[in-house]
């Protein structure tokens, strides 16, 4: 029996996410955990009655003693981004928010997975690894599988093809420093070198002019971070091993140490399985430096 915790499940965000889970059956009992209660119960029926003609899948209201040993817990609790903000105006508020989610599992399902959407998502992983002394390889980020899907939909629309003939991925920070790793580009199977200064910026302003449209016009982005997650789980729990662009605590792979940062990362039943290097260039290694340094400056002084 496969249980799974989403802290916040009153939210839009948590609650597509526990859809995505009962749809496709990846667990036998949800728990949607949330200060709005009544908000929860009603997501939770909400979830029940589009899963009543093809699955049995257990979705209901509780708190943590719920979710006691849940496989998996799910944090996208969190005051949320505003148009016009930044992740990082987030932090002050949220670190507190995610250090009392980060005990209170501690204390109901010490060994269990956690995979965070709350913003800064970087920032707040680490949070959630120091504040819960969890396992760095049971501690994962969701940020660069929704900012490579935007990479991919962007290189889409530049190469007039269908969205799952782009490989593309964005690693480093979920925010202004993240890393877009051109060395990697595949269209259609075969690398695609893109050189031009001005056409990667081309499609990198693309990229942004998407994101942002959602956060100003619709006011949060919902289903890309929910599918995102969902492809996450999936990996963990049938133990797939696929490799997506997680936020992960380093150790040393990429010359890199502590705080957290997106990074390719192969996803298995122990969670983190591995954090792949792969062959980028010395920009892109330059540019993940930076990002780092960025991160571990603001942990430190936030957080630790």
């Amino acid at each position: 029996m496969i249980k799974i915790g989403i802290v916040g499940g009153a939210g839009k965000l948590g609650a597509m996410i526990g859809h995505n889970i009962a749809a496709e059956r990846l667990a036998d009992e949800i728990v949607l955990i949330d200060l709005l209660e009544e908000k929860a119960e009603a997501q939770a029926h909400d979830i029940s009655h589009s899963i009543a003609w093809e699955q049995d899948v257990e979705v209901y209201q509780g708190d943590y003693e719920n979710a006691e040993d849940a496989d998996l817990f799910i944090i996208t609790a969190g005051e949320p981004r505003e148009p016009g903000m930044s992740r990082l105006d987030l932090i002050d508020a949220n670190k507190g928010i995610i250090k009392d989610i980060a005990e209170k599992i501690s204390e109901v399902a010490p060994e269990t997975i956690t995979i965070t959407t709350t913003n800064p998502t970087d920032m707040m992983n680490f949070a959630l690894y120091h504040y819960g002394n969890r396992s760095r390889q049971k501690t994962i980020g969701e940020a660069g599988m929704l900012d490579s899907a935007r990479f991919r939909y962007a290189l889409s629309q530049k190469f007039d093809v269908g969205m799952t003939n782009v490989e593309a991925y964005i690693i480093g920070e979920h925010g202004d420093s993240q890393v877009p790793l051109f060395s990697q580009v595949k269209v259609q199977g075969e690398e695609k070198t893109i050189k031009s200064e001005k056409e990667r910026e081309e499609i990198l302003n693309s990229l942004r002019k998407s994101a942002m449209s959602v956060i100003e016009d619709k006011g949060a982005t919902i289903f890309g971070p929910a599918r995102g997650v969902t492809l996450m789980i999936d990996s963990i729990l049938n133990d797939k091993k696929k490799v997506y662009p997680c936020s992960v605590i380093p150790d040393g792979e990429y010359g890199l140490t502590d705080g957290s940062i997106g990074l390719p990362t192969k996803l298995g039943s122990n969670g983190v399985e591995e954090i792949v290097e792969w062959k980028i260039s010395e920009e892109e290694k330059k540019m993940l430096t930076d990002s780092h340094e960025k991160i571990l400056e603001i942990c430190q002084e936030e957080i630790l």
